[in-house]
């Protein structure tokens, strides 16, 4: 599932397929694993799409071993080892064990993800999660309802390749709720997702805001953390094991709380703020310049969605008209002909094929078939 971190775990397989539902495969039985455990798509792993319109395609690349910190290497001998990797536009550290390489095609950093040079080397790449995958949150589904089950029987018009469960902690162990996180690929979320033909929104789903368990701060976790030990208690100089004061402070901002309470406007602020840089970021990755295209001028050519060339623009004629035999003129522009494009359009097979598609999914689509829905599925078979 995605996280906060895009994603440390290797995530390629298949392309994203069209809205059909997944066969059910009968060795995976519901009674066999725990009902509620996480779960993803059998031997899947992230990987670019090849109709993807983005500039930049940056892979993770981590140590197989956690202590292999290679983020602290140096930077000329990781150039040594990765020089005969095609396709690289620059290296990125990004924490100390973790480096991004940014590559120009998807194809290079695809092809990457298997280079002989991270087996020579004991590492290991990925591609972020947030960069080919988006999670859903959807309510209301029954208890009764396996992540396994729900996986084969969940359909939308994305892939879906995870599904889990949102629990509660209790006085009596975990409790199911009745909201589950699905993961799609794809930089887009569908509207709505079906099962056994009942309709479901899929909200935008927000990780938590990730708070230290040592020194109490944000946005990094124990793992990592270098800084000294605080008591999320008192704010002492030791574990919350160890407490023994009757009163409460939070280091955060020395209320009478505890510092991972939900109450503490520290928090709160920083959760707000959180939020909304987390959809700022979800939001700024689904406007890529394909859906603003530059508007295209007389002397420009015109390139169509299907990535053909349309020929130049012809430069209309001008016709003079007499009026009463006088002098004066009257310049007329005449249309040009839309002849030649409505021909090579015909003529383009996969063009057509892409068409017909649309048809297929529109036949086969269980919503109800708005100009807008038309629309965005169109438009979604024309730019892959």
């Amino acid at each position: 599932m995605s996280s906060e971190s895009d994603g440390d775990e290797d995530g390629s397989t298949k392309l994203p397929v069209d809205s059909k539902k997944r066969r059910f495969d009968n060795s995976v039985k519901s009674n066999d694993v725990d009902k509620y455990k996480p779960y993803s798509k059998p031997e899947y792993k992230r990987s670019y799409p090849d109709n993807n319109n983005i500039e930049e395609f940056p892979v993770y690349v981590q140590g197989i071993k956690m202590e292999d910190k290679i983020g602290n290497k140096n930077p000329l001998h990781l150039s040594k080892i990765f020089k005969n990797v095609k396709g690289i536009k620059e290296c990125r550290r990004v924490n100390a064990a973790k480096i991004m390489l940014v590559f120009k095609q998807a194809a290079a950093a695809n092809d990457f993800l298997s280079h002989v040079s991270l087996r020579d080397n004991n590492m290991k790449a990925f591609v972020p999660a947030s960069s080919v995958e988006r999670v859903g949150k959807i309510r209301f589904i029954p208890k009764e309802c396996s992540n396994a089950d729900l996986y084969h029987k969940l359909m939308a018009d994305s892939e879906i390749v995870g599904v889990r469960r949102f629990m509660k902690r209790t006085c009596d162990g975990l409790e199911p709720l009745t909201t589950i996180s699905v993961t799609f690929v794809g930089t887009v979320l569908p509207q709505y997702v079906y099962l056994d033909n009942w309709r479901y929104k899929v909200f935008t789903y927000i990780p938590p805001l990730m708070q230290c368990f040592k020194c109490m701060k944000f946005r990094h976790s124990a793992k990592v953390c270098r800084n000294n030990q605080v008591c999320s208690k008192c704010s002492g100089g030791h574990s919350y094991k160890e407490c023994s004061a009757e009163f409460l402070k939070c280091v955060n901002c020395g209320g009478d709380h505890l510092a991972v309470s939900r109450f503490c406007p520290q928090k709160a602020a920083q959760i707000k703020k959180h939020e909304n840089n987390y959809s700022s970021k979800m939001y700024s990755t689904v406007l890529l310049s394909s859906d603003f295209p530059q508007l295209p001028n007389d002397k420009s050519v015109v390139k169509l969605a299907h990535n053909k060339l349309a020929p130049p623009a012809v430069q209309p004629k001008k016709k003079k008209l007499s009026q009463n035999s006088s002098d004066n003129s009257i310049s007329v522009q005449s249309a040009p002909p839309n002849s030649g494009s409505y021909d090579q359009l015909i003529k383009d097979d996969q063009f057509l094929s892409k068409i017909i598609k649309t048809l297929v999914m529109l036949g086969n689509s269980n919503t109800v078939n708005t100009t807008a829905h038309i629309k965005d599925i169109l438009i979604q078979n024309l730019t892959k």
